[in-house]
């Protein structure tokens, strides 16, 4: 029986920066007539967080995005919230599919900037020599994953790693196939999820018992995670602890 099993987001938690879902806005807008395009405009203002949102500012377009900005409080993160956007635009499906590919293929060739929290390889590095397996679960498609894990220095510190994950919904299922895999279907307690997103990524383990750690960007006073913190290398002692529990 493997120890224990440590589980990762990809968007927001080990791969860091706005660009990749800037891309996407920009791209849906190309699919809107030029006097519609506000999906990437409202979507820096979702992502500069809602305190600055509520900043006064007399240029139309930010006016504009802060006008969209009330549709979408129950947005998951920027991708959802670009798609809700669209959506209520007339977009269709396609062309999200599109949009998202896309932005995808400007990642893997490096043309958006990313980083990795500070420290993050040697951090994994150093679970994975006392048992700890390390699995990457994500939404995104394969298209620039395993390019985007090299750039970020961060190739082979997974023991595997799931694309199309189609979180929330997909989410139970991963773990509990994950648990038999690795043989903890009886000890849920001994997966940990970690990512930026409550209801993708951390409330499905949450359900199943077993511990979560938060990423909280922004305040989440809905979630409820065993631990969190602002930033990943802010549960990098909170990881060790429970790593480290009998």
């Amino acid at each position: 029986m493997n120890s224990r099993l440590l589980v990762l987001d990809f968007d927001g938690t080990v791969c860091l920066g706005d660009e990749p879902v800037l891309s996407y806005a920009r791209h849906i807008d190309e699919a809107l007539a030029e006097t519609e395009r506000v999906v990437e405009s409202t979507i820096r203002a979702f992502l500069a967080g809602p305190d600055a949102a509520a900043e006064e500012n007399d240029d139309e377009s930010a006016g504009s995005a802060a006008r969209h900005l009330a549709t979408l409080v129950d947005a998951a993160d920027g991708y959802a919230a670009a798609a809700s956007l669209a959506r209520s635009r007339g977009v269709a499906a396609a062309s999200l599919s599109r949009a998202y590919e896309a932005s995808r293929r400007e990642l893997a060739d490096g043309l958006l900037e990313t980083w990795a929290p500070a420290g993050l390889a040697d951090f994994l590095t150093g679970l994975r020599s006392t048992g700890v397996t390390v699995v990457l679960v994500t939404n995104a498609t394969a298209t620039g994953v395993a390019g985007q894990l090299t750039h970020l220095g961060l190739d082979g510190v997974f023991d595997e790693i799931v694309t199309d994950a189609g979180k929330p919904g997909g989410m139970p299922r991963i773990l509990v196939s994950l648990r038999e895999k690795y043989g903890l279907a009886a000890h849920p307690e001994r997966l940990l999820s970690v990512g930026d997103i409550w209801r993708n990524d951390l409330e499905p383990a949450a359900d199943q018992k077993s511990p979560t750690a938060l990423i909280e960007r922004f305040a989440a006073a809905e979630a409820k995670p065993t631990f969190r913190a602002p930033t990943f290398e802010g549960l990098y002692a909170d990881i060790v602890a429970w790593a480290s529990r009998a």
